[in-house]
């Protein structure tokens, strides 16, 4: 039997060697068909807020769903810092003093969001996708809860927008995470 030759070798390795970026490349899910997967999976993923939201993030076109998943969770946890830095201000601001009860509620809410959020964050990033749908489940609730805090006082919904895009972007995360169990 006659042995291979060398360029036998060369092709062999190349093939290993670009193999799996091959397979990678099957995994890349438009920003439009994952979240239109996400919409039609979830009643809280609004379609267009989807596409605006993960399409910001330049990496979102070359990424699967869990990619696009972390994007989100991501997008998410800045906008729970961020609104946390306005919690902290309201509540040094007088104007305010009346919502104190009010205020101190979502600040905790959005402490224990920022927290969830990490672990999730860490959970798609290890492929722990069981962890990421729990922390992501859990954050689904805090928006709504600081949402509530404010209406049972029958008092201005000073947080309105930022318990929206909150919810929003957890609901997408959570709903990418979901497919990308299956």
């Amino acid at each position: 039997m006659a042995n291979p030759s060398p360029s036998f070798f060369i092709f062999l390795f190349a093939l290993l060697t670009f193999l799996p970026h091959f397979n990678n490349a099957e995994d890349v899910t438009s920003v439009s068909d994952a979240c239109k997967d996400a919409a039609a999976s979830s009643p809280n993923v609004d379609y267009n807020y989807c596409v605006q939201s993960l399409q910001a993030d330049p990496s979102s076109s070359s990424t699967g769903k869990l990619g696009l998943a972390k994007i989100a969770t991501n997008l998410a946890s800045q906008s729970a810092q961020d609104t946390k830095t306005k919690v902290k201000k309201l509540l040094i601001d007088a104007a305010y003093a009346q919502y104190e009860t009010e205020i101190h509620t979502c600040k905790s809410l959005y402490s224990r969001l920022v927290d969830y959020l990490a672990v999730a964050a860490k959970g798609i990033e290890s492929s722990r996708l069981a962890d990421a749908h729990t922390y992501l489940s859990a954050s689904l609730d805090a928006p709504g809860e600081c949402d509530e805090a404010f209406s049972k006082k029958q008092a201005p919904a000073m947080l309105a927008n930022e318990n929206a895009t909150a919810k929003q972007l957890v609901a997408i995360a959570l709903a990418l995470v979901k497919m990308s169990r299956v």
